[in-house]
């Protein structure tokens, strides 16, 4: 069975209330992004806090970037990880890329 298989994502919105699509701002991203971590059982995060220091495990950071994929839809490997240090960059990077 595939990690994305076993993974509740369910309770995940993706989508806008009332068939809307638009693009999610800037506090938006962070906020949904701290909410992901959050699910995952991590610490309150900051823009400033390391994604390293975030008291995710290293499966905790395969099924974030699966999550991240699944709301916004943007690809996330360890890479992005290695050059994205804080929670901040991370939402930006994925802003970037939508």
């Amino acid at each position: 069975m595939e990690l994305s298989q076993r993974l509740d994502l369910g309770g995940l919105e993706l989508g806008g209330e009332g068939g809307e699509d638009k693009a999610p701002s800037s506090g938006d991203v962070f906020g949904r992004l701290a909410e992901l971590v959050d699910t995952l059982g991590g610490s309150d995060i900051t823009p400033t806090t390391r994604l390293d220091e975030a008291g995710l495990t290293s499966l905790d950071r395969i099924e974030l970037a699966v999550r991240i994929e699944e709301e916004f839809a943007v690809r996330i490997d360890e890479h992005v990880y290695a050059t994205h240090d804080t929670a901040g960059e991370l939402a930006r990077y994925i802003e970037e890329q939508q």
